[in-house]
């Protein structure tokens, strides 16, 4: 599919990055707030890394986790190895990301004007996901995290549908699974570590060539039943996709 992403020069554009707590969804504009969240999101901070993490002065740090735990984004609890110090952590979801940039957009009118008519509905249910992604991708809204966070969903609804003896037999429902609902041929490529390929994805076939993987909802579904099946959390990176010009998307499972 044609249309492929812009590329930009534009060194005045901004990214904010959206989260969701339990008082509200908030806009997070700061690039130091930004950079304190997305570490938070990885791990419990004492308030002496981040000010290493940020290098900001320790009054500047403060005043920032001050606003954040005001927002509900972060809360923070006493060090129980040192009372004097407080530890940090994150207490909302991370939904998306807005880019200011206008310029880093594909060709949205010529991405729609080479989509091909079908008389075949998955391929009509499939163009649905796909213009409402691209309509978002081109008003500068990623919704990356949302479609990870629905395909986590999925297949924590789906998993005992896939359930095996053996791990050969847990892969082969997974192939089976992926073909009968029109999700794409899977093909498992190694088992150590286990690194699957999709053909014909449902998810990004067809997609402009955004020059980065895009199949989101697919990790969060593997990330879903891999974990259930191996009783531990697992994280599924994506190394090729088609939006990045590659013959299929590759999975390998951490």
């Amino acid at each position: 599919m044609t249309g492929t992403k812009k590329s930009s020069n534009n060194k005045n554009s901004q990214s904010y990055k959206i989260f969701s707590s339990k008082k509200h969804v908030d806009v997070v504009k700061g690039q130091v707030k930004v950079k304190i969240l997305d570490a938070l999101c990885k791990k419990n901070m004492s308030f002496n890394e981040i000010v290493e993490l940020t290098g900001k002065a320790k009054p500047t740090v403060s005043q920032h986790l001050s606003e954040l735990v005001t927002n509900g984004l972060i809360v923070s609890i006493k060090d129980p190895n040192d009372k004097r110090r407080k530890i940090f952590s994150i207490n909302a979801e991370f939904l998306g990301e807005l880019s200011s940039d206008n310029e880093a957009k594909f060709d949205i009118e010529e991405y729609f004007s080479n989509i091909s008519n079908s008389s075949d509905p998955f391929d009509f249910y499939r163009l649905i996901l796909r213009a409402v992604r691209t309509e978002f991708w081109n008003d500068g809204i990623n919704i990356d995290p949302i479609l990870h966070k629905a395909g986590i969903r999925v297949g924590k609804v789906f998993y005992n549908e896939l359930q095996g003896e053996d791990l050969e037999s847990f892969l082969g429902n997974i192939e089976k699974f992926w073909e009968e609902k029109h999700l794409g041929r899977v093909e498992v490529k190694t088992l150590d570590p286990i690194v699957i390929c999709v053909y014909d994805c449902f998810e990004c076939k067809d997609l402009p060539e955004i020059g980065e993987p895009a199949c989101s909802f697919d990790s969060g579904l593997l990330d879903a039943i891999f974990s259930k099946y191996l009783d531990k959390d697992v994280t599924t990176i994506e190394t090729t996709c088609f939006a990045m010009g590659d013959e299929c998307c590759t999975f390998v499972i951490n």
